[in-house]
Order: C-alpha cells, then structure tokens, then sequence
C-alpha cells in the first residue's frame, strides 16, 4: 500500500502543525492587542470596572482572535 497520503494531505504539502502553530501565535498575539484596544475603547467612553465590562473585553478580543486564526488558515493553506 502507497502510504504517501497522511489523514487527506500528500507527502509534499504544508505540514499542518506549522499551519497550527502559526494560527495559535497569530491568534494570540491579536488576542492581545484587541483587549487593549477595547478595553481602552470602554474607559474612554466611561464604563466602569465590573464583570460586564470585563466579558466585553473578552469576548470581544476572542472573536477578533478566532476571526484573525480563520484568515491565517485561509491564507496559508
């Protein structure tokens, strides 16, 4: 048997733990500078510390997160 295919990639192509790997590090590093951003963004229009405003934050940065992982993975496959 040919085993030059491994789990739907020929033997030639991207290795998919780079792909991964690129995707985490991009994705982290976006993570971080969108909560700075937002974050920023909710005390100048004068939002208080409390938990709504940090799940904001949060939830805000893992979209954008998630979103630049999903251009990374458009782009380098």
């Amino acid at each position: 048997m040919n085993n030059t295919n491994m789990n739907g990639l020929d033997a030639g192509s991207l290795n998919m733990g780079s792909l991964s790997m690129s995707s985490i590090l991009i994705s982290t590093i976006v993570y971080f500078v969108a909560a700075y951003f937002i974050k920023r963004h909710l005390v100048e229009m004068g939002i208080p510390k409390g938990m709504t405003r940090g799940m904001v934050i949060f939830v805000g940065a893992a979209v954008v997160a998630y979103g630049a992982a999903y251009l990374v993975g458009l782009v380098v496959s």
